[in-house]
């Protein structure tokens, strides 16, 4: 068993093995999950994951999604990535409607569609206690993929107190992320070391209108600033691995024509 393995094995025991608890008291936001609980062996005996509830409506209402360095030279091919808020949080745009995914029919994403890892992830996710900075595993009661055992195609998240192959994995999915998101938080410290961001504005003229409506603010990646870098500069940002997640986010702005208004 890898190191990965080891270490998820032993955070499902300690959440199986962890007291009772009324609910995580947990800090900051969690953009798509109504409910999250903390997930313990004995507040969670009967709950389950429902195989065949793998739909995507949940975020059929979102214009923008969360993402990782790690995703951004796949998710360069099909959406814009762009930097929001003070901490220039990567998204990627997927509709310039406030309140859709224009890439979410039916609650299925279009066919060959890059699908965000924090939305695979749903319904679990890591969530920070404030009460003592540790990281615990939780799950979203509103969301339709949770049931009970025994519902059809139920798989439970415990036998007895020991976490099934589907906690663990969800563990092992989790930890992951939160590499990842380490990774991304590196990038952004990288962008704002030399001053590579620059302040971008989405506007839309509707037919007949004449001024343009601002859509979104955002920052992103001046490709004159990379190339007025020194060569010490970019030869480090060459050397950090920096590069390829540079080249996908400005390449990946040529995505914002696949993005038009319905009517």
């Amino acid at each position: 068993m890898d190191n990965l393995q080891e270490k998820s094995r032993k955070a499902a025991n300690k959440t199986a093995q962890a007291p009772e608890a009324a609910g995580p008291d947990v800090a900051g936001s969690l953009p798509l999950y109504a409910s999250p609980r903390a997930v313990h062996s004995r507040t969670h005996a009967d709950v389950a994951v429902l195989t065949g509830a793998g739909d995507y409506a949940f975020a059929a209402s979102a214009p923008m999604v969360q993402l990782t360095v790690d995703e951004f030279e796949r998710a360069g091919l099909d959406y814009p990535i762009v930097f929001f808020g003070e901490d220039a949080q990567p998204y990627a745009v997927t509709s310039l409607e406030a309140d859709r995914n224009q890439f979410i029919v039916d609650g299925q994403f279009r066919t060959g569609s890059y699908i965000p890892a924090y939305l695979r992830r749903y319904p679990f996710v890591f969530a920070r206690d404030e009460n003592s900075d540790r990281l615990i595993l939780c799950l979203d009661h509103a969301s339709s993929r949770v049931g009970k055992r025994g519902d059809a195609g139920a798989v439970p998240l415990f036998e007895g107190d020991e976490p099934t192959a589907a906690t663990r994995q969800a563990l092992d999915f989790c930890e992951t992320y939160v590499a990842a998101d380490g990774r991304t938080r590196n990038l952004v410290a990288l962008l704002r070391e030399y001053d590579l961001l620059a302040g971008q504005q989405s506007h839309y003229t509707a037919p007949g209108a004449e001024q343009p409506t601002l859509l979104l603010e955002f920052q992103t990646i001046s490709a004159q600033k990379l190339a007025e870098l020194s060569d010490e500069a970019f030869l480090r940002l060459r050397t950090l691995g920096a590069l390829p997640a540079i080249y996908a986010q400005i390449a990946s702005q040529a995505n914002w024509e696949r993005l038009p208004l319905t009517a």
